[in-house]
C-alpha cells in the first residue's frame, strides 16, 4: 500500500525497476595532478571498511594514499611560502603566495598531513598562525587518529569515517577516473548551511580569510545574516561597527573605505585569487564565480588592536560541502 493505495503487481515491478536505477549524482573530483573534473555520474555507491555507503550520503572522500612525486613537490613548495609570509609578515607578493598555497594543499588534503607537522616550530608566536588554521582544515580533530594515512569520508549525517576505500572507477562527464587518481571526491548538494564565527583579528584581510568549506558553482545563490559587532581600536567607539562597517570615517582618518570596502565590514572572496566583495548584515548573491568561499572582516595592515568576532548563518544552493568552516 502506497498514500492508502493498494499497488497492483505491474505497478509494483515498476516501482522496484525505478528504486534500482538511483537518480545520478553531480559530483566534482580532484585528481592528483590538481586537475578538476566536474559532471554527472552513473556511480551508486562506494565501500569503505566494507561498508557500502551510497554518494547521496557522501559529502565528501578525501584519500589518504600517500603523495606522488608532483605531489610532494607541492606540499614542499607550498609549505615554504606558508612560512616566508610567516616570518615577514607584509602584504606582498608573500601574502598572494601564501593564500595560493593554503587553498592549494588544502584541496590536495591529507598526504600534506606529516611533513606539515614536521614543519611546526616550538614558539611564542601568536598571530599570523597560517599553518596552524591549515592542519585543522586538512583534518577535523574528531576524525584524527594515529594512522594518517587512512582515507577520510565525511557523511550528509554528520558523521566521520576513517580507513580503506575499496577500489573503483567513476565516470565523471564523460571522463573515468580511477580510485588510485582521486584526490578528492565531493557530491554537490541542493542546499548547504553554515554557522560560522568570522574573527576579527584571526580572520582579518591583512591576515587570512576563514575558508567556509564550500565550493560554489555558477548555479549557486548565496543568503546570509550576520550579527555581531567589532573592535577595530579597542576602547575607540569611533572605530566599531556591525558587518556593514563604518559608514563615517574614524577618528584621526579620512576615509572610511580600505581596499575599497569600509573598515570593519565583513567581505568576501571566492578562492585564494578572488577580488573582495561586500557581505555584510545582510547578504544575497547569485551568479557569483565558482570556487571556495571565503569571509573576512575588512582592515588595514594594522590589524593587531582587532576584537569582536561576527556571528554568520549562511545557506548556499546547488554547492559543494568539502570541509568545516576554519
Amino acid at each position: 500500500m502506497l498514500n492508502g493505495m493498494v499497488l497492483r503487481p505491474v505497478a509494483l515491478l515498476v516501482l522496484c525497476a525505478f528504486a534500482a536505477f538511483p537518480k545520478n549524482e553531480v559530483v566534482q573530483v580532484i585528481d592528483k595532478d590538481g586537475r578538476v573534473v566536474e559532471g554527472n555520474t552513473s556511480l551508486a555507491a562506494i565501500t569503505v571498511n566494507g561498508r557500502k555507503i551510497p554518494l547521496a550520503g557522501l559529502l565528501s572522500l578525501h584519500s589518504g594514499e600517500a603523495a606522488s612525486a608532483a605531489e610532494t613537490a607541492r606540499i614542499e613548495k607550498g609549505l615554504s611560502a606558508i612560512q616566508a609570509f610567516t616570518n615577514q609578515v607584509i602584504a606582498s607578493p608573500e601574502r598572494k603566495n601564501a593564500d595560493a598555497a593554503v587553498e592549494d594543499l588544502t584541496n590536495l588534503g591529507l598526504p600534506v598531513l606529516t611533513p606539515l607537522l614536521q614543519a611546526f616550530k616550538d614558539t611564542d608566536q601568536h598571530e599570523p598562525r597560517p599553518l596552524y588554521r591549515l592542519f585543522e582544515r586538512l583534518i577535523p580533530s574528531e576524525a584524527d587518529q594515529l594512522d594518517r594515512t587512512a582515507s577520510l569520508v565525511r557523511l550528509a549525517n554528520g558523521t566521520y569515517l576513517r580507513g580503506k576505500v575499496e577500489p573503483f572507477t567513476i565516470d565523471v562527464g564523460g571522463q573515468k577516473i580511477d580510485w588510485a587518481n582521486v584526490r578528492r571526491l565531493a557530491v554537490r548538494r541542493k542546499s548547504v548551511s553554515r554557522d560560522m564565527a568570522v574573527h576579527s583579528l584571526k580572520h582579518s584581510t591583512q591576515i587570512e580569510y576563514l575558508d567556509t568549506g564550500l565550493v560554489l558553482t555558477p548555479s549557486s545563490a548565496v543568503t546570509g545574516k550576520t550579527s555581531g559587532f567589532v573592535r577595530l581600536s579597542w576602547n575607540e567607539d569611533g572605530w566599531t561597527s556591525d558587518a556593514n562597517g563604518l559608514q563615517v570615517p574614524g577618528p584621526r582618518y579620512k576615509t572610511n573605505l580600505v581596499d575599497g570596502h569600509p573598515f570593519g565590514a565583513l567581505v568576501g572572496r571566492i578562492g585564494a585569487a578572488g577580488a573582495p566583495f561586500l557581505v555584510g548584515v545582510n547578504y544575497n548573491g547569485k551568479g557569483l564565480a565558482p570556487g571556495r568561499l571565503q569571509l573576512a572582516v575588512n582592515d588595514n595592515r594594522h590589524w593587531q588592536n582587532n576584537v569582536g568576532t561576527f556571528r554568520v548563518i549562511l545557506q548556499a544552493t546547488d554547492a559543494y560541502d568539502v570541509g568545516a568552516a576554519q
